[in-house]
């Protein structure tokens, strides 16, 4: 599809672009339903094929599955979350909006009193998020959006270990009352910080596999055997989060 076409343009019908390319019809239906399911097209029935916006949520989906073939470990993803999410921090600091601002601190304060430990996981990973999104810089929100089913696996690990909820805590309103200060530097160390009070605390699991760790979580706290952790997580992601209506993936 030519990626200079405006949102909203509406595509030839199914007989107008098997003419123009001169292939079948149940080809280019098979085309189109391929544009769907990237999120380039939508279809509305009578009327036809229309360009929609990709998100950079959608954009930055497929890397989830080839991060997922290396064996991704809680090392892996706190030393790149190291990398990302201080300087998030920092740019939220210097660019976040008022409005912004006062997402972040609902955000804080409802992780802060979760109704349960997967609200804990819901309310944890939409922070970050926000974080990466006020940062006003589309590579980091995407580069944070492309390991964010990941962040919610480690997020359900920590979630699960009262010692590592608890180191990790308070670095939370210490990162957005750094943001809410406009003080990128204390944004950034508190940031920083906080992962690397989290990955001192994991042990073991700390270069095992995300994936097996999420499962065996997962098992523990439904209390029986979790063949997909990632739908799982997917599921408990795909709920509200936040009064913006921000969601983790």
């Amino acid at each position: 599809m030519d990626e200079n076409l405006a949102v909203g343009t509406k595509l030839a019908s199914e007989r107008e672009l098997a003419l123009r390319f001169g292939v079948s019809r149940p080809l280019v239906r098979e085309a189109l339903r391929s544009l769907v399911e990237r999120g380039l097209i939508e279809v509305a029935p009578g009327r036809g094929a229309f360009v929609r916006h990709r998100t950079n949520a959608e954009a930055a989906r497929p890397l989830d599955s080839h991060y997922r073939r290396q064996r991704i470990t809680p090392e892996h993803l706190i030393e790149a979350r190291m990398i990302i999410e201080p300087a998030a921090a920092r740019l939220a600091a210097l660019r976040a909006s008022e409005d912004e601002v006062e997402v972040l601190r609902e955000a804080v304060e409802r992780l802060e009193h979760p109704k349960d430990i997967l609200d804990r996981v819901r309310c944890d990973v939409a922070l970050h998020v926000l974080i990466a999104r006020s940062a006003h810089n589309p590579v980091i929100e995407t580069t944070f959006e492309s390991i964010v089913s990941l962040v919610s696996e480690l997020a359900l690990r920590t979630s699960m270990d009262a010692k590592a909820t608890a180191a990790s805590a308070p670095y939370h309103r210490a990162v957005y009352e750094a943001i809410r200060d406009r003080d990128p530097d204390r944004a950034s160390e508190a940031m920083r910080a906080h992962h690397l009070s989290g990955g001192q605390l994991y042990g073991k699991d700390f270069t095992a596999s995300l994936d097996r760790l999420a499962r065996r979580e997962l098992q523990r706290l439904l209390g029986h055997r979790v063949s997909s952790p990632q739908d799982v997580v997917a599921e408990i992601m795909g709920k509200p989060t936040s009064p913006a209506g921000v969601q983790g993936s």
